[in-house]
């Protein structure tokens, strides 16, 4: 055995329990594929989503005892931050796998593959949580991003998902050649030494004037590079077609699940790796978040489909969330980003199942097919109201104390003009959430009510209403409890 190999050995049978979650889902996903898929025949691949959410709670069960520390030569590393985020993406697969069921029986499109792939993204999140050098950021990013694009095109008889995914993986390996090349940009202007965000940060603060451009370039980059993966303007334009095209729990799953993964990273890369080459990327930054909160708002007025208005309504809430992450207190930072997460996953998803409970009946592609829900089906009209009027912030429901924990530490540092923008795009935001609701309870419907739904999409929406009334309850608390979380 050489060297390296040794080397690799040692240090996988040292540190394997720091990645103990990730090391489970890719060998129970592996196994899915076969030997499991001859567990089940055609009519029976349903099941395999209840194997799923069982897989997904041993998982998050093994991250609450995975102890802090870092490992494989300071490329992975386990914290309050890595954890907190991680349990944020367990939870948006889950909810994606709960909504996938009933969607794709009815499509007759159940396979194994479906949920393999959902475990194997997850992973790829989950080392993206916990990565520490840009290396592993990298590696992280490609295997949450190559399942997910396979996703977008799982529905291969409708040309429109299989024209999303082509376009998502186009655009995402440019993408990541991008990125790619501001690491390699970074680690010259290190003096070839490092891609260790802590090592990293240190030897971009000395380098010396003549290699300015050079660290601008290679921040400039990655930064580029890392937006594109959380679908910040102008790195969006993959969002709308995939978001569209995708069968509809992918499209709550790319929303959630990636995003947080995603902005976990940015809080490590900006906060940790690149904290003393601040003036490098703050006001690129500021323009990115500004930009998306602005496009997103406004674009989503226009919108017909409710999946593309939830595009780019995500889009938005990206750009708020990115307010986080220009703070120059990290463990705010995180702990507002976090929290907002948490809220937008629970909101996100009551929104979702409401649109796949309606596509179930032939409908919910169209902000119209929402039209006199509120007749045919109250309770399910009550829930997707809650649902708008938290995801634009109003008062006093839980999407209000997300914003205002973000808005007030924006404020605190500094970054009074962008918060200004944050809040009058809220206001645009609210016009078009609020114009979901005026369909539901100021139109006539069309048809006669429509047949109960199911006990899964029951059950999610049920819970999913409940927890934002529970956290417009407990507004105040649930503040002051992210903030005494130790993150970083």
């Amino acid at each position: 055995m050489t060297g390296f190999s040794q080397g690799l050995l040692d240090a996988l049978l040292r540190d394997s329990h720091l990645i103990a979650p990730q090391l489970f889902l890719m060998v129970v996903a592996t196994l899915m594929l076969w030997p499991g898929d001859l567990f089940f025949n055609r009519n029976e691949k349903h099941k395999w989503a209840s194997i799923t959410l069982v897989i997904l709670a041993i998982t998050a069960a093994l991250i609450g005892r995975t102890t802090d520390g870092e490992g494989f030569s300071r490329m992975f590393r386990m914290d309050g931050l890595t954890r907190g985020f991680q349990m944020l993406c367990v939870l948006g697969a889950a909810a994606t796998v709960a909504l996938s069921v009933k969607l794709l029986n009815s499509i007759k499109q159940q396979t194994v593959e479906y949920y393999a792939l959902i475990l194997f993204s997850l992973a790829g999140m989950l080392f993206l949580c916990g990565a520490s050098d840009l290396i592993s950021v990298y590696f992280s990013l490609e295997l949450m991003a190559i399942s997910i694009y396979i996703l977008v095109a799982y529905l291969r008889d409708r040309a429109t998902s299989v024209e999303a995914g082509v376009k998502y993986f186009l655009l995402g390996a440019f993408s990541s050649g991008i990125l790619v090349y501001g690491i390699s940009l970074l680690y010259g202007a290190a003096g070839g030494t490092t891609t260790n965000l802590a090592d990293l940060n240190q030897a971009l603060a000395l380098t010396p004037t003549t290699s300015n451009l050079l660290v601008f370039s290679g921040v400039l980059m990655v930064l580029m590079g890392m937006a594109f993966k959380v679908a910040a303007v102008p790195f969006h334009m993959w969002a709308p077609d995939a978001y569209e095209g995708a069968p509809t729990p992918i499209t709550m799953f790319m929303s959630t699940a990636p995003k947080a993964a995603g902005l976990a990273a940015f809080l490590r890369v900006f906060g940790a790796g690149f904290h003393g080459v601040t003036s490098d990327w703050i006001l690129p930054l500021c323009y990115i978040a500004g930009a998306s909160m602005i496009l997103g708002n406004v674009t989503a007025v226009r919108q017909e489909s409710m999946k593309r208005l939830l595009a780019y309504s995500s889009i938005a809430h990206v750009g708020y969330m990115l307010l986080g992450v220009l703070s120059g207190d990290a463990r705010a930072g995180a702990q507002a980003v976090w929290l907002y997460m948490l809220i937008y996953i629970v909101m996100n998803t009551g929104a979702f199942a409401v649109v796949i409970y309606l596509q179930g009946k032939g409908e919910g592609e169209r902000i119209e097919d929402f039209k006199g829900l509120g007749r045919k089906h109250p309770v399910l009209a009550f829930a997707m109201m809650i649902f708008m009027l938290s995801l634009a912030g109003i008062p006093p429901l839980a999407g209000f104390f997300g914003k205002f924990y973000l808005f007030k530490l924006a404020i605190e540092q500094g970054f009074v003009t962008l918060t200004t923008i944050a809040l009058l795009t809220s206001a645009v935001g609210a016009y078009y959430y609020l114009g979901v609701v005026a369909q539901m309870y100021f139109r006539e419907p069309d048809g006669e009510p429509s047949a109960p739904m199911g006990a899964t999409s029951v059950f999610i929406v049920t819970l999913a209403c409940a927890l934002v009334l529970v956290a417009t309850a407990f507004g105040p608390w649930l503040v002051d409890w992210a903030s005494k979380i130790t993150w970083v």
